[in-house]
């Protein structure tokens, strides 16, 4: 893992900017067609990998790999379980479908996945708080 990830300064100040922004995507979400599920699942994805790179800013770390960024944290706090990393990373292969190849993705996929998409973004979220308000004591 360590070969694609590298240690950086602290970047306190990007990593609010990326944490501001993914908070704006979840405010697009709410307006974007129901029907365009795959932009739906495109931004959700985008915040995940939003939410998990601002944790490693704050830690020092950056990666250039989606599936690395995972990884960290996955690895490094036990805040996501089995299950919504397995949710995060179909998300990523839907993204990537999605972004190169034009597919799209059933609108089942989301209303059964909506409620733990939700709690991904909540514990993403409140790992972020919490190591924003430890940055700034």
């Amino acid at each position: 893992m360590e070969d694609e990830i590298f240690k950086i300064s602290k970047d306190i100040s990007r990593a609010k900017d990326l944490f501001q922004i993914s908070k704006e995507r979840l405010e697009i979400i709410e307006i974007l067609p129901k029907d365009k599920t795959y932009k739906i699942i495109e931004e959700y994805y985008e915040i995940f990998l939003e939410l998990m790179t601002v944790i490693m800013y704050l830690d020092g770390y950056k990666t250039l790999s989606h599936i690395k960024v995972l990884e960290y944290v996955s690895q490094k706090y036990n805040i996501l379980s089995n299950n919504q990393v397995q949710t995060i990373d179909t998300l990523r292969k839907f993204r990537h479908g999605i972004v190169y190849y034009g597919k799209k993705v059933s609108n089942e996929y989301l209303i059964n996945h909506q409620e733990e998409i939700t709690e991904i973004i909540k514990s993403l979220d409140n790992l972020v708080e919490s190591k924003l308000k430890n940055e700034v004591q």
